[in-house]
């Protein structure tokens, strides 16, 4: 039984290591230029053309779960990165590379009300 706790703990830490190493901080613009709002529980199209490096701002309301995606297009490899507040100035609160396939979704439950950035970025970081 030792054993495992040790193997458990060692590929917790190498996670926590790799994911704080695999934020992309290559914030350009925000696109689309407005916030979005939804209060849809199905997958709504924000943009279906978003070059690396910008970013979409989104109201979200605490205790809501909410889900960003690039799955099903395979022009290039994406990176998401999520970001509390406006811009790419705020803490970040997720991150996924190749979530599915080489496109990547996060799916977070908002632990605050207010405005969360998507930045998008082709892998890697650009």
């Amino acid at each position: 039984m030792r054993k495992i706790y040790s193997i458990l703990i060692a590929i917790v830490l190498t996670g926590l290591q790799f994911n704080a190493w695999s934020q992309c901080n290559n914030c350009g613009s925000q696109f689309p230029t407005t916030t979005q709002s939804t209060t849809s529980s199905s997958f709504t199209t924000v943009s279906t053309c978003m070059y690396g490096g910008e970013y979409a701002v989104f109201n979200v309301t605490s205790g809501q779960t909410y889900t960003w995606q690039t799955c099903g297009n395979t022009a290039f490899d994406t990176q998401l990165t999520l970001q509390q507040g406006t811009g790419c100035a705020g803490a970040d609160l997720a991150y996924n590379d190749d979530g599915c396939g080489t496109q990547s979704t996060i799916t977070w439950t908002a632990t605050f009300t207010g405005t969360v950035s998507v930045l998008v970025s082709q892998y890697n970081c650009t």
